[in-house]
């Protein structure tokens, strides 16, 4: 008995130590973002001015403008391949259908640095695509549709096929099905796809890197360029800034469900 108690008291603690030794770098990158300190490496007095420059910075204003562009982008191509894709999977009986479903894996298995050298040695040696905004966007499309495959595979799992049976017994043809049966019922999965996919591409590096070409800076390229050149306030703010927005984000979502059940 005296060891259950023991127990219980030391593992909410242990859980509290570790999450705060996970979440202390972000912690330290917020309160910095604050600092009056240039360098953004010590605290110097509350100041706003690094987020003011944010907003006048015009390489800050570019490359955030090119990473929406890229990742909306990615997004709405990346959830019709993926739907389609998965329709065809589920629906349809095909030789080497096996095969091509655990294939469809490989992008997001193989390493980043893998990917983003074949993807680069693809584009200038094999199809000879221009390094710029198609080549993002496809390579971006390359690891982000798989995503959405097994997405919205997994709703397909807990759907009620008879409904399109139903559709096409009261005398509605494939597409009518397919808009205002099939579509309506996937569409939680394919929203679920869109909202990680929308992240995953606005935060990628490594693959970006490799086939980004010259000119063409997204958000997190540009931040690296700038740390190579030592770490400044800017950086810190831009950071806060990512935290902040996903995580009101999460709550926003949390407080809708909470609406909605009740």
């Amino acid at each position: 008995m005296e060891t259950k108690n023991i127990t219980s008291k030391i593992l909410p603690v242990s859980a509290i130590l570790v999450y705060l030794f996970l979440w202390l770098p972000t912690i330290v990158l917020v309160v910095l973002s604050f600092s009056n300190n240039k360098f953004g490496i010590k605290w110097e007095g509350f100041t706003l001015r690094w987020y003011a420059d944010i907003i006048n910075n015009v390489g800050i204003r570019n490359a955030l403008k090119m990473s929406l562009t890229v990742a909306l982008v990615t997004v709405v191509l990346s959830t019709i391949i993926g739907t389609l894709t998965a329709y065809g999977l589920y629906k349809y009986k095909f030789h080497g259908k096996k095969f091509l479903r655990t294939s469809i894996l490989l992008p997001i298995t193989v390493p980043y640095v893998v990917t983003g050298g074949a993807l680069l040695v693809f584009f200038t040696r094999v199809v000879n695509i221009p390094l710029g905004y198609p080549s993002i966007i496809i390579a971006h499309v390359t690891f982000s549709a798989p995503l959405a495959t097994f997405v919205v595979l997994g709703r397909m799992g807990r759907i009620d096929w008879t409904l399109e049976e139903a559709s096409a017994d009261l005398g509605a043809n494939v597409l009518t099905t397919w808009r205002k049966v099939t579509l309506p019922v996937l569409l939680p999965a394919i929203i679920a796809s869109a909202a990680l996919i929308f992240p995953w591409s606005f935060d990628d590096f490594t693959i970006t890197y490799f086939v980004c070409g010259i000119g063409t800076t997204t958000l997190p390229i540009y931040v690296f360029s700038q740390l190579r050149y030592g770490a400044t306030s800017v950086i810190n703010t831009i950071g806060t800034i990512f935290v902040v927005l996903p995580v009101i984000g999460l709550l926003l979502m949390n407080l809708l469900q909470k609406k909605k059940v009740s």
